[in-house]
């Protein structure tokens, strides 16, 4: 939807337009190309390293193609989150994912959920934006775990998502006590969260 393009874009100007790039090349392996959005300088000096090596390699290193993301980019991407992100989502640490590898970051009390209470305004507004912009934007997958109860949230860098409708985890309906949900039924909408 637009507001979760919207999210996506405002996490890509928070990265300014330098990082995702080398982002891409050093942690995704994606080798640098203008459809991504690389700067020119940046394909050509890359593209010009390539036509250095033996003429097999040559093929596998075109422009937009990926090789990774790296073994290590799970892990400090976790490691350097914490520095760049807690402004947004409140205060996290490093632990391993879902699947018990490096790569994972909890996010202690998220301040989204903590302020909004809303799993409809979590899913759109974070969960989904957070995971295409790691997906599209930066070559890595991303998979953001709401612990509604808690308030915490696991971030697992590395991990493919499940769809909400697929993750047995994932609440149906609204959450007790939601602001959002009480809102609607005063403007007598027929909205629900999903």
């Amino acid at each position: 939807s637009a507001q979760q393009q919207m999210v996506v874009n405002t996490l890509s100007w928070l990265m300014t337009p330098f990082l995702p790039p080398f982002y891409r090349l050093f942690m995704s392996g994606l080798v640098p190309s203008r459809e991504r959005g690389d700067p020119q300088w940046l394909e050509d000096a890359v593209q010009a390293c390539v036509q250095r090596l033996p003429q097999d390699w040559q093929g596998r290193l075109q422009p937009g193609e990926q090789l990774g993301p790296w073994f290590y980019a799970p892990t400090l991407t976790s490691a350097v989150t914490p520095t760049f992100f807690g402004f947004l989502v409140g205060p996290s640490s490093v632990n391993r994912r879902q699947d018990g590898q490096l790569g994972g970051l909890v996010v202690e009390k998220c301040k989204f959920l903590q302020e909004s209470g809303c799993k409809g305004l979590c899913l759109n507004q974070c969960k989904l934006p957070a995971q295409a912009f790691f997906r599209d934007r930066l070559g890595l997958p991303l998979t953001v775990v709401p612990n509604f109860e808690t308030q915490e949230c696991q971030w697992s860098f590395g991990e493919e998502p499940s769809s909400p409708e697929e993750d047995p985890a994932w609440p149906s309906g609204c959450l007790v006590g939601c602001p959002t949900r009480a809102e609607i039924r005063e403007m007598k909408l027929s909205v629900v969260c999903e």
